[in-house]
């Protein structure tokens, strides 16, 4: 669990932050940005939430007034205000709480992830906006409390994978290894007892079998059958608001010469990432190096990869650091990244394994355990 200080110290590193860039202060609206900063467990839909976050005083928590007692758990913020309801009628809505709150203040960040209808909304309140990805970069190093619940979520993917594995064979259909959702969560439940929260825990789990593992974001039908190619299991875990993935590519029966050297070659691709983690090198860089030994190896085409090396984990499956030929991140000790370099054929299919890896001081350690090997990965009963 992340204690009170720690959400604290992230309230303070904000504040920082908003001093050093001359800013009066910073709304806060993503509800992945508020749950870092509080632990905060709700479900907004059409109410919004915001934190008006000071350079020099203490932040104001802004919140339907159907959620006002709920939110008083908040550890680490005491100023909580109410708005009636949306839509609201004059003088009761929220744009009528945070003009208020805004009056006089001039120079106000924002986060990237701003709908353009709240930013329109802010900008004729009278402030000069900012767009700053400050909560973005606070998240992309992890503590120690972060590194240990992403852990934990990393422990429940293999456990998914697993799952998805036992249930395979040939003519065996995904609906069979998706059924087994229910049984992960289930030891999600039984071993979080008490702690374990619907809200910020999520289990996604399935097999894209060939030739749709040539689709990673496509979505399998639960009617695919496996059969002859490669199959690509897909795990994404949620624990607590901590994400992790697992991902194998497995057959159902013996793989052909080319399956084989694809697979291996798609192999070598991860070993040369994996020779590349460390604190300081560029995220652009590799992926770069990665996408030069693929096309080296006879696979030049963007169709045939479709993807970037990896990305970032925390409380989100997909964000920053990206692993990618653009990214302006530089790695450092304790971010969490996958690596999964891939090889597409859109008649046969997809070879990946996604991991996740915690950047260590002098390199790093992958946290999710399931074999790579391919003999472990050939199900022939």
């Amino acid at each position: 669990m992340i204690t009170s200080s720690e959400y604290q110290q992230r309230i303070q590193r904000l504040q920082q932050e908003i001093a050093s860039n001359e800013l009066d202060l910073y709304v806060v609206w993503d509800k992945n940005s508020i749950f870092y900063l509080t632990g905060a467990v709700y479900d907004n839909l059409e109410r919004p939430f915001f934190i008006l976050v000071f350079a020099h005083k203490e932040p104001v928590l802004i919140v339907p007034q159907l959620e006002l007692e709920h939110m008083k758990k908040v550890p680490n913020i005491t100023d909580i205000r109410s708005y009636f309801e949306y839509p609201a009628s004059a003088g009761n809505g929220w744009q009528d709480l945070l003009g208020q709150l805004l009056a006089s203040h001039q120079r106000v960040g924002v986060e990237p992830s701003l709908p353009i209808t709240l930013y329109q909304e802010l900008q004729a309140m009278g402030a000069t906006l900012y767009v700053e990805p400050f909560i973005e970069d606070m998240r992309l190093v992890k503590s120690p409390g972060e590194v240990k619940m992403i852990r934990r979520a990393a422990h429940y993917a293999d456990l998914a994978v697993q799952k998805l594995l036992e249930v395979s064979y040939y003519g065996s259909s995904v609906a069979e290894g998706f059924a087994q959702t229910q049984a992960v969560n289930r030891q999600i439940i039984q071993d979080l007892g008490l702690s374990w929260d619907p809200l910020t825990t999520s289990v996604l789990m399935a097999t894209w079998s060939a030739p749709r593992s040539a689709q990673p974001h496509a979505v399998p039908l639960l009617n695919d059958v496996l059969k002859e190619g490669p199959h690509v299991a897909l795990t994404l875990t949620r624990v607590s608001g901590y994400s992790a993935e697992c991902e194998r590519t497995y057959f159902t029966t013996q793989p052909t010469e080319r399956e084989k050297a694809l697979f291996q070659t798609m192999t070598e691709a991860r070993q040369l990432a994996f020779s590349m983690i460390r604190p300081g090198i560029s995220c652009a860089e590799m992926d770069n190096i990665v996408n030069q030994f693929l096309t080296k190896e006879g696979f030049p085409s963007k169709e045939q990869r479709l993807h970037r090396l990896g990305h970032g984990f925390g409380l989100s499956a997909h964000e920053g650091p990206w692993i990618a030929e653009g990214s302006r991140h530089v790695l450092a000790e304790n971010m969490v990244i996958s690596i999964e370099p891939g090889i597409y054929f859109s008649e046969s299919g997809g070879f990946r394994h996604s991991d996740t890896v915690l950047v260590t001081a002098d390199g790093y350690e992958v946290l999710t355990r399931t074999s790579c090997d391919l003999e472990q990965l050939i199900l022939q009963r």
